[in-house]
């Protein structure tokens, strides 16, 4: 778990030319004087850290668990903190959770004050779910995990259903399937469906430069990693489709013009995702939104070493996407109608795919 220690913190969209911006004191304090304030938006496995802090906790029992850090910058600066992670829960670990945050923000962010337009997760308390099940969501959570949830199903059913496919075949196959099924293609989740549909052997693994090998781990870890049951199938991909969100709803927030009211200011926001997850850390060195437009969503900045241009599969798939990509751009956009409808027909179109493919 050393490696996995320390909570990190995620700026989801910066300038192509950046790397990781750390966020300091220093920043946040510069950020507050313009009337910005930093926001660090907590994820799962965070908020679990905190669960296994004691009741009255201490500077060493938060540095034993990796939130040293994170206690750090809300003592030193002024930033925002969000227990989002919580709505990846299944209804069962909830309470415990809700509780393990206050408890945490009494004992190292003790003059804190809540965003009075905050809003907290309802829950079925009596609950014995262990995991959370998609089709169980109301409609908002299906409208906002679903286009990630739908395309991570699509990468197991085609790996899955179409064996007989080759990579490039596999990876047309998923990129007409999402334009089929939801007609909008997200830019974050068709690099994702690169790294899905790339077959190596292990020596050709090994010949890969070292970055390129963590981050094709990283991310088959994280995304694509081939399942053996539609249970596992179902939440594998919620999981990942969580992750896809740290990485997108920061940057969809400050797109909408998110604020935070303290007293009688009232602050935009400056998103960050807090993680101790080092995987997803890593894939946001390589992988991240970049401004376009006036937006934080239009855009990814994607790396693509020597080995890779100079890779068949690797020069198919991005001559391919980029053939379709600009084909609708210069068709024109369609209107993003009844999308919950057509997220919840994918939904159970892939499930039923997958049953015939894989066992209960």
């Amino acid at each position: 778990m050393s490696e996995n220690l320390d909570i990190r913190f995620i700026k989801p969209c910066r300038h192509s030319e950046e790397g990781h911006r750390d966020l300091t004191p220093e920043y946040a304090a510069r950020l507050f004087k313009m009337g910005l304030v930093a926001q660090i938006n907590l994820d799962n496995c965070s908020l679990q850290r905190m669960e296994t802090l004691p009741p009255a906790p201490t500077l060493a029992d938060a540095e034993k668990v990796g939130l040293l850090p994170l206690v750090q910058i809300l003592q030193s600066a002024p930033v925002a903190l969000s227990a989002i992670g919580i709505n990846e829960m299944p209804d069962s670990r909830v309470s415990d959770a809700n509780l393990a945050y206050e408890r945490f923000c009494a004992a190292f962010w003790p003059g804190h004050k809540d965003d009075i337009d905050a809003t907290h997760r309802a829950y079925d308390k009596t609950s014995t779910e262990r995991t959370v099940q998609f089709c169980e969501l109301g409609d908002g959570a299906r409208c906002t995990y679903g286009m990630a949830y739908v395309a991570l199903l699509l990468m197991q059913n085609i790996n899955r259903s179409f064996p007989a496919l080759g990579p490039s075949e596999k990876f047309a196959a998923y990129l007409h399937g999402i334009i089929g099924m939801l007609d909008i293609v997200s830019s974050f989740e068709l690099e994702i469906a690169k790294y899905a549909f790339w077959s190596l052997s292990d020596n050709e693994i090994n010949r890969l430069p070292e970055r390129v090998r963590v981050r094709r781990k990283d991310i088959k870890e994280n995304f694509t990693k081939l399942q053996g049951s539609v249970r596992k199938c179902k939440h594998f991909a919620f999981n990942g489709a969580m992750d896809l969100h740290w990485l997108s709803g920061a940057n969809l927030s400050e797109d909408l013009g998110a604020t935070l009211k303290i007293g009688s200011f009232e602050f935009a926001l400056d998103n960050w995702v807090g993680t101790n997850d080092i995987k997803l850390y890593r894939i946001s060195r390589d992988i991240h939104s970049v401004p376009s437009e006036g937006s934080r969503t239009k855009a990814l900045a994607f790396s693509r070493e020597p080995e890779l241009r100079a890779s068949q599969y690797w020069r198919s798939v991005d001559r391919t996407a980029a053939d379709v990509l600009m084909h609708r751009r210069q068709a024109g956009y369609g209107k993003v109608d009844e999308l919950l409808t057509k997220i919840d027909g994918a939904v159970t179109h892939l499930e039923e795919q997958l049953q015939r493919a894989l066992p209960d």
